[in-house]
């Protein structure tokens, strides 16, 4: 099987380059991995020889993970928050003493969810990320069927939290497995093109949740949920490998010493050791008479690894580090201000928009959900692509020399974009008869796009900055905003209610402008952050 890359779309060969120590240290100097060599990209991390390396897939079943992840995600979002569109017809399955304990039904899916990640994540690096993410989609499955025919508001509440516990793999564990199976240079626009998947998805089945629910009730949505889930767990059995692959540490840096023998073959025996190194411009021969050949019997075991309970305790131990490295916390915060933002937009849009004078019918509000595809449409070009070519590009000026601060220069665009957000929501919302209802749909868009945008920009910056704490790291960036969601579920209601509309979103508009200003001290001290966190905390890797 070979792989398919950015300029040759046969296959890839594999060239060994003499380095001397000069280039090895000039490297070094400028502070990051040599991301072009010779006027071309640089794999990074470098592939193996071996057949079985994730980063050796073929193109269409990479994006095959990518549709099966998220539409995983898609549905695993939906079942935790679609329930907010058809709240009324919620209330309206139980006695009304049942009511406010029925609230439930909505604000504990995103404690749940994080709480899944608390032990999904580890767990993936103690056995493997496939069998993980496959228990996740049975999970889901079996807790979609127990809400569907639950008899009580106390069964369809536990339901609901079991079914949050498996869809928290959506927030870390599903952009692990897209980071490890793609290249530096290409990450943000893999990543986008997942959150695509997974809003396209959200947004047409929340149009499709308030036609569906009035008409055929919880049960079928539930059942809908079900069946997506059912035949996505057939597809992740048959074509989501398992992307954990040990690899050497220096294939971070885009450089692996290996031994060959006097033939060129790759022979941990070979008298010979070169620095291997391979372009988006040079051929990747793999070698599977030395390492095997790539396999269905072997894609489709469950587990590839002996289980490292011990790794579990490291696991937990290096993502208090990482929630100690200032840009990374940083992040965190301002993940968490845009995801408030959201939170209280999408808490209270269709209630303004419901009310006189705009008087927005259920169906409508399922429209302005649909409305989200516009998002991805800025998003995948913008801050996928584009930020992508913005890190080729400075790595160019650079030397070649790749930083990952760079990541950071596109979350202007979505800071900006909250900011925005958040004053023309709150005014639009609190004196609707002065403001159009554009004032609330597009500003709610805008609000959505600053945060996933956010969340694409971090997740990429954090991998880039620390590849092989790339679990932890998500798990405090993706895990550590659920958490914060689930404090904002219970403050939104008491918040408007004392401030107004208007008040509370300056807050948040404020408080997410100030946190924007850090971009500049975080692409300053970046580089002395990671120095001292890597040689300090994780041992030098």
């Amino acid at each position: 099987m070979h792989t398919q890359h950015d300029a040759k779309p046969d296959a890839i060969l594999v060239e060994d380059i003499r380095l001397g120590q000069d280039d090895m240290k000039s490297q070094s100097s400028l502070g990051g991995p040599q991301l072009f060599q010779n006027d071309a990209v640089v794999l990074i991390p470098t592939p193996s020889p071996d057949p079985k390396d994730p980063l050796n897939l073929a193109t269409w079943q990479k994006y095959s993970i990518i549709v099966i992840v998220g539409v995983y995600s898609a549905f695993a979002v939906l079942g935790t928050s679609g329930l907010g569109a058809v709240y009324p017809y919620v209330m309206a399955m139980y006695p009304p003493e049942e009511a406010t304990r029925a609230t439930d039904l909505l604000t504990y899916p995103t404690l749940f969810m994080g709480i899944g990640n608390l032990f999904s994540m580890p767990l993936s690096v103690a056995v493997g990320r496939r069998p993980i993410f496959l228990a996740s989609l049975v999970l889901l499955l079996a807790s979609s069927i127990w809400c569907a025919t639950a008899k009580s508001l106390t069964s369809h509440i536990a339901g609901r939290n079991i079914f949050s516990l498996a869809a928290g793999q959506s927030e870390a564990l599903a952009p692990l497995i897209i980071e490890e199976i793609h290249f530096l240079h290409e990450r943000s626009a893999k990543i986008s093109w997942f959150v695509g998947v997974q809003t396209v998805g959200t947004a047409v089945m929340f149009i499709a949740t308030t036609a569906m629910v009035p008409t055929l009730g919880l049960k079928w949505w539930y059942g809908v949920i079900a069946i997506v889930t059912g035949v996505t767990l057939i597809a992740a059995f048959f074509l989501l490998v398992e992307t954990r692959f040990d690899r050497p540490v220096d294939a971070d840096g885009g450089l692996v010493h290996l031994q060959f023998d006097q033939q060129g073959n790759v022979d941990p025996k070979g008298d010979e050791t070169l620095l291997y190194q391979v372009t988006t411009r040079q051929n990747h021969v793999l070698q599977p008479e030395v390492f095997g050949p790539r396999t269905w019997s072997h894609d489709l075991r469950i587990f590839h690894f002996k289980p490292d309970w011990n790794s579990t305790l490291t696991f937990y131990k290096e993502t208090i580090y990482c929630l100690l490295i200032p840009n990374v916390f940083w992040l965190l915060l301002l993940n968490g201000t845009y995801l408030g933002l959201y939170v209280y937009q999408a808490s209270s849009f269709a209630q303004v928009l419901m009310a006189p004078p705009h008087l927005f019918t259920s169906m409508q509000l399922g429209y302005v959900q649909l409305v989200q595809v516009v998002d991805c449409m800025i998003l995948i070009p913008v801050l996928g692509y584009g930020a992508d070519f913005l890190v080729k590009t400075m790595s160019r000026w650079r030397q070649g020399v790749f930083l990952p601060e760079y990541r950071l220069i596109p979350l202007a665009f979505p800071a900006a974009c909250a900011i925005i957000s958040a004053v023309l929501y709150g005014r639009g919302a609190q004196h609707p008869e002065n403001w159009p209802w554009m004032t609330i749909v597009g500003p709610y868009h805008l609000g959505y796009f600053a945060f996933i945008g956010c969340n694409v920009v971090s997740i990429a910056y954090c991998v880039d900055s620390f590849p092989r704490k790339a679990g932890p790291l998500l798990l405090v960036i993706c895990a550590g905003r659920g958490f914060i969601s689930f404090g904002l579920s219970y403050t939104t209601v008491p918040a408007i209610a004392t401030l107004g509309y208007d008040g509370a979103m300056n807050i948040i508009a404020i408080v997410g402008g100030v946190l924007a200003i850090f971009l500049v001290p975080a692409f300053i001290t970046g580089a002395f952050f990671r120095r001292l966190f890597t040689n300090r905390f994780f041992g030098g890797e």
